[in-house]
């Protein structure tokens, strides 16, 4: 089976949830116009870093509810970025997949933070499977991508499709990152690839883009490189720039299932 899944190369504007979900009616409604069958978006879209400040936190779906009315009205199934939720449970940084219909088929919370999403946000600990129409499905965010041991839960409940939101910057690199300047962009094509060979899945990466200004002088220069990786086929789609921007790409699971039988996965 094939489908078109349309990724987004957001760029976000602090802390604006009007001008950002106007903009990402735009890109849903244009995905819907070209016949794409999903749409995913980056990490925290609809805000940006909130950096903390808890009078920010979603605390009565707002966002998610904003994505199941743009997923019935185009009639395209959604993957929601992030956003920072407050709940009974705690404060989660959360993912939705949401079906046309405006249902939601599954919740994610980032198992593994980034270091200082910790001083306001709790780990999730779920890392579920969950059937849509174009086959078995999760999501994963960001730092979770550093990690294989979400990823080998996700292959051993079946995934066939890995969604992964992502607000990944050049200054993640820190001190070290003049030993490689282009050692994140690097970093994330081998392991977006890594991820699809070693669950025999399709791995689409929506990272954000541009360049974001703080008003204490930090900065956060995103560095793009959204992309589908699969087995076989390696990156059958990516954007080498940090510009928005977003592509439609025709995926068929049937090349899983070859790559299982010529590897004899199990």
């Amino acid at each position: 089976m094939s489908f078109r899944i349309a990724v987004v190369q957001f760029q976000i504007t602090h802390l604006d949830r009007e001008a950002n979900l106007k903009r990402i009616e735009m890109f849903v409604q244009r995905a819907s116009d070209a016949q794409a069958q999903v749409i995913v978006f980056p990490e925290d879209c609809v805000t940006g870093s909130i950096f903390g400040d808890l009078s920010r936190l979603d605390t009565t779906h707002e966002t998610r509810n904003a994505f199941q009315r743009l997923a019935s009205a185009y009639h395209i199934d959604i993957v929601t970025g992030s956003c920072m939720e407050g709940t009974p449970e705690g404060n989660f940084n959360t993912s939705y997949y949401i079906n046309a219909n405006g249902e939601v088929l599954g919740t994610y919370r980032k198992n593994h933070l980034y270091p200082t999403e910790y001083a306001f946000l709790k780990p999730g600990t779920e890392a579920p499977v969950f059937e849509t129409a174009y086959g078995r499905t999760g999501i994963v965010i960001c730092w979770d991508m550093r990690f294989p041991e979400i990823f080998q839960r996700l292959s051993a409940q079946g995934v066939q499709i890995i969604y992964c939101p992502s607000y990944w910057y050049k200054e993640v690199a820190g001190s070290m990152a003049h030993l490689n300047p282009n050692s994140e962009e690097e970093q994330i094509d081998a392991l977006c690839l890594a991820r699809a060979v070693e669950t025999n899945s399709i791995l689409i990466y929506a990272n954000a883009a541009g360049i974001q200004r703080y008003a204490d002088g930090s900065v956060d220069t995103l560095i793009g490189h959204s992309q589908i990786a699969m087995p076989i086929l390696g990156a059958v789609k990516r954007l080498t720039s940090a510009e928005e921007g977003m592509f439609i790409q025709e995926v068929d699971l049937g090349v899983l299932d070859e790559a299982k039988r010529v590897y004899r996965l199990s």
